[in-house]
């Protein structure tokens, strides 16, 4: 049988094979299954949306006695490297907790969305949505559970430990990036 030439879309005259059908027109292949590495960080974005989520749902005295317990540990370990501890305060530890979380955050879905990558963003609108979507449920949350509040500015501030994380991620790939090809 003779092959023939089809025209693929816009006339690009592009053809490919697809298994089981022979030469056909069509866009150009795509991958559409994720690699090992991809997999992984997916689970583990997954794992921590849900560490994130768990906090959420501690009840307020709970929570006010884990800050409680870290700030005593802090103001200890402050006064014996001979600093000052009186301007730590249980505020400052919740809210650096919810910056470093969310830097976590950050710099995982930095793994998963590549934004180190040459052409940019591999998933700016899913890195987008994610970035504003999660603090966003995680302050809902708070909503329903006991003595726990949702706050708007703590959706900016764990807005900002996300941006945080990925940015670090994308420096310091590129770091990286850079220091492999000074070395070739």
């Amino acid at each position: 049988m003779k092959d023939r030439k089809t025209t693929g879309l816009h006339g690009s005259g592009k053809t490919m094979d697809l298994p089981g059908r022979g030469k056909t027109s069509g866009l150009p292949e795509h991958r559409t299954a994720a690699g090992p590495g991809q997999r992984v960080a997916l689970i583990l974005l997954i794992v921590y949306i849900c560490f994130i989520y768990g906090n959420s749902l501690t009840p307020a005295h709970i929570s006010s006695r884990e800050s409680g317990f870290l700030l005593m540990k802090l103001h200890d370990f402050l006064e014996m490297i001979g600093f000052d501890s009186r301007w730590l305060t249980e505020h400052i530890v919740r809210k650096s907790a919810h910056f470093i979380e969310y830097t976590g955050l950050g710099i995982l879905l930095a793994f998963y969305c590549r934004t180190w990558m040459p052409k940019g963003i591999r998933k700016p609108r899913l890195a987008a949505e994610l970035a504003f979507l999660v603090p966003f449920v995680d302050e809902t949350i708070q909503l329903f559970v006991d003595g726990r509040s949702g706050q708007v500015d703590d959706v900016w501030l764990d807005l900002c430990g996300v941006m945080c994380g990925l940015a670090l991620t994308t420096v310091l790939a590129f770091m990286r990036k850079t220091d492999r090809g000074k070395l070739k």
